[in-house]
């Protein structure tokens, strides 16, 4: 699939951008007023946004982040819902209700390493899950920012040797077939890549990538 002339692009992206803006905005009242709910149809609504197909990888990071910037925001809400009584494990269940693909995945991924971080589930098990999910998202440039996500968030959370989270967290093992399965599936993505957009850009693609 060939990528729209520059010009459209850039003003696909002004539109996505706006409409980031717009959602953040309503995502970070609803987390002022305490509105759970609302809270993540904003964020669902936000994060919606990269679900296009119509930007270049390097037009489609500037994309990612400013919803990457706004996550942060998100993820410091979730860890406050768990002081008021609410557990993860309800956060990590409600997510999974967002209505579109995308928009789920990087909300379960946001809560799910948060979960772990907290002490509040495994490591292997939750990884392991986020890992095996994100394999539906197979759009190139979206599935290698939703991985690129994955491996920022969990960062830390490996159940390597000397790990807060080895035993019954899991092993080195575990932390080893988590980092293989992401490596695969986004070489895999890289792949793809190199398929998008006309013949002539490739150089220029190579560049980006």
């Amino acid at each position: 699939m060939a990528f729209p002339l520059a010009e459209e692009q850039d003003k696909f992206l002004k539109e996505a951008s706006n409409s980031v803006k717009k959602n953040a905005y309503f995502m970070r009242k609803a987390m002022d007023e305490d509105n759970l709910r609302e809270a993540l149809r904003y964020s669902a609504a936000m994060l919606g946004e990269l679900r296009t197909s119509y930007l270049s990888p390097q037009k489609y990071y500037e994309l990612y982040m400013q919803v990457f910037d706004e996550l942060g925001n998100l993820e410091a809400y979730f860890a406050e819902e768990q002081s008021k009584g609410r557990t993860l494990a309800e956060l990590y269940e409600l997510v999974q209700h967002a209505g579109n693909v995308l928009p789920r995945l990087y909300l379960m991924v946001a809560v799910g390493c948060l979960y772990i971080k907290l002490g509040g589930a495994k490591s292997n098990e939750v990884l392991k899950d986020l890992v095996e999910m994100t394999k539906g998202v197979q759009h190139p440039t979206r599935g290698l920012f939703l991985r690129s996500y994955l491996c920022q968030r969990s960062r830390g959370l490996l159940p390597d040797t000397g790990s807060t989270y080895e035993g019954i967290g899991g092993d080195i093992h575990d932390a080893v077939d988590f980092l293989l399965t992401n490596f695969i599936e986004m070489n895999k993505l890289w792949v793809r890549m190199q398929h998008q957009g006309s013949v002539r850009d490739r150089e220029k693609r190579e560049k980006e990538r």
